[in-house]
């Protein structure tokens, strides 16, 4: 029975798998080129080659899309200033969800222009993964950079533990469509992103940590035993964007510092803050790096949530399972969950 019924699935999912590859669309995948950029993208399941042209209306699939081929110097570390924030996290190629969000909170406008002004949006970590919508959500977020730029405000995607999967060649959490597109362009997915490629290198100037007015922006959590290393926040980025991909850091590898940063008790991965608990290093942690409070992705909630008087934001909302999500706002001086319609419900936060 076990057998059969094996054999049963694994038939629907071969059915399945081939059915994708016949009819789907994915890219584009820009690489630079001595003559431009050269573009590869899938298109009702066949492969299309050609040159394009910066600042050129792209059609992708029959759809004009907006592409942001210019690099962009890494964010700085540190901001302060009177504007609002909004932050949310782990998307997991939910892009639908995420422009929900966005323009049910005034951060775009109902074509996706930025409207946020001044205002800053963070992204802790994780666009990749699970979800099928993760190259639409690369390309918007990083032309979205540019626009928030023009107008005196900020984009800051920061790395997650599954940007850091997926570049290293760790794809267990990819979805289907992903490893179909890796068969049609005939390249492992994760040279996709190569340092040749747009992409590639935009998100190897990402950082992985931003404070921004006293509140201190990551992907997982700072583990105690990072007070040893004694890092100020400036330099854990810059490492972090060095060791990135293992096998560009030559024979050695990463350094004992990037392993342990890359680890399962570094940024990318530490879920400790979510312990019954604080940890007794807590406030050490906030004194050593001058912060309020710290606030985080990587841990699932059903939404938004407060812990320890606020001193921890919880802002993985579960976005993941497709359903619905929640983002942060903060404006002046006050913290809101917001929901997909607008809805603001104030979070208790101790002064």
């Amino acid at each position: 029975m076990y057998r059969k019924s094996k054999g049963i699935l694994g038939l629907i999912s071969l059915l399945l798998s081939l059915e994708c590859m016949a009819g789907f669309n994915d890219g584009p995948y820009v690489f630079i080129h001595q003559d431009g950029y050269k573009a590869a993208q899938i298109c009702d399941g066949e492969k299309r080659e050609f040159m394009i042209v910066e600042g050129k209306d792209f059609d992708y699939c029959g759809q004009q899309i907006r592409l942001n081929l210019t690099p962009i110097e890494p964010n700085d570390t540190h901001y302060k200033g009177d504007f609002p924030v909004v932050a949310l996290s782990d998307i997991h190629g939910q892009h639908t969800i995420m422009m929900q969000l966005l323009k049910a909170n005034q951060v775009v406008d109902q074509n996706g222009s930025w409207i946020f002004n001044k205002g800053h949006l963070v992204i802790t970590g994780d666009i990749f993964d699970r979800g099928s919508q993760v190259t639409e959500t690369l390309w918007y977020i990083k032309w979205l950079e540019a626009e928030a730029l023009k107008a005196g405000g900020r984009v800051h995607f920061l790395l997650g533990n599954h940007e850091a999967m997926v570049l290293n060649g760790d794809l267990r959490y990819l979805h289907i469509k992903y490893r179909q597109t890796a068969m049609v362009l005939a390249q492992p997915f994760e040279q996709l992103f190569s340092k040749n490629s747009v992409l590639g290198r935009w998100l190897r100037q990402k950082n992985t940590v931003v404070e921004i007015n006293g509140n201190l922006f990551l992907h997982g959590g700072l583990h105690p035993e990072t007070l040893k290393l004694n890092l100020s926040l400036k330099e854990m980025n810059r490492i972090f964007r060095k060791e990135l991909v293992v096998k560009e850091q030559g024979s050695q590898g990463r350094s004992d510092l990037g392993r342990f940063l890359y680890g399962t008790d570094g940024p990318l991965w530490y879920r400790g803050f979510f312990a019954e608990t604080p940890s007794a290093n807590f406030a050490q942690l906030q004194a050593h790096f001058s912060v309020e409070r710290f606030i985080v992705g990587h841990t699932s909630h059903k939404e938004v949530v407060s812990r320890y008087n606020g001193r921890i934001i919880g802002i993985d909302s579960s976005i993941k399972l497709g359903h619905k999500g929640e983002l942060l706002l903060i404006d002046k001086g006050r913290y809101w969950r917001a929901d997909m319609q607008g809805n603001r419900t104030q979070l208790n936060i101790e002064k």
